[in-house]
């Protein structure tokens, strides 16, 4: 088998062990090119009250692991229910302030026109910090049909790059969107924080509480790996598709190298197991 693509998942005690062993099972670990004036971290806080956020530990765990390449920023932007600050606050993200970590509302941030690839859009406005010289890294959360979406992994979570605290604009050509993100915006690193996996609507509060994570540096590979421990088939992800179709990632199951140990990938499967709804 010729693999494309190489994703490792890993479940340890902490979030801190789980990533360290994960990266280091990767052939092609996440290497900065040429020079980088700062790391952009992008978790997932949806809404602190709500199920599916990224743990505070897991990005704790990245800014320890990457704060001296350069300065970090954790960033995330506004939305109807709340705004980036407060997520911050009731997530605990403001802990991890400090000599080298900064937190970024990126509804407040300088924006610069940005060229697309043109398939929702053509030039958009964007956070100027994340142009340039930096490291992008997408640490995003696990749902299992969260509404708006099949499954939510890492591509998804790029939608919170968008500036405007009204987002459901797009949310009818959602797909569209997220390609032009991931093109425009495509991280050195994607890790899928698996502390617990959201399962349907986010306020309806039921997740199945599992650890570890997932990593790659092809974000489709990793969201087509996420979809099969869940059971769900890639192709019936439209947005995983449309990169996929256009190149900008691997969604063959079968032509993904997925790197761990087999007793590991046995615990997530059956913790998954134990916890969701069972397989159609």
């Amino acid at each position: 088998m010729n693999y494309t693509s190489e994703v490792a998942i890993a479940i340890r005690r902490t979030p801190q062990e789980s990533l360290s062993e994960a990266l280091s099972k990767l052939l092609g670990p996440p290497t900065p090119k040429g020079k980088i004036d700062r790391v952009i971290i992008k978790p997932s806080i949806y809404d602190p009250r709500f199920a599916g956020n990224t743990s505070s530990d897991l990005v704790g765990a990245l800014i320890r692991l990457f704060k001296s390449i350069a300065p970090v920023l954790v960033v995330e932007s506004d939305n109807p229910l709340r705004n980036a600050e407060d997520a911050f606050q009731q997530s605990s993200y403001h802990g991890l302030e400090g000599k080298t970590t900064t937190l970024v509302n990126l509804s407040k941030s300088d924006l610069a026109p940005v060229k697309m690839a043109g398939h929702l859009f053509e030039s958009k406005l964007m956070p100027a910090l994340l142009t340039g010289f930096r490291m992008l890294i997408n640490a995003a959360t696990l749902k299992v049909n969260p509404g708006v979406s099949v499954i939510g992994a890492s591509m998804k979570n790029l939608f919170g790059l968008l500036p405007e605290v009204d987002k459901s604009v797009y949310h009818n050509r959602i797909d569209d969107a997220l390609v032009d993100l991931l093109q425009a915006f495509r991280p050195d690193l994607t890790v899928v924080d698996l502390t617990e996996i959201a399962i349907g609507r986010r306020e309806e509060g039921r997740v199945a509480k599992v650890g570890g994570v997932v990593v790659g540096t092809d974000p489709v590979a990793v969201d087509t790996v996420c979809c099969d421990l869940v059971g769900i088939d890639a192709f019936n992800v439209p947005y995983i598709v449309k990169a996929y179709e256009l190149g900008l990632g691997e969604a063959l199951i079968d032509r993904i190298m997925v790197r761990g140990t087999e007793y590991q990938k046995q615990k997530i499967l059956d913790s998954l197991k134990s916890q969701l709804p069972p397989r159609k």
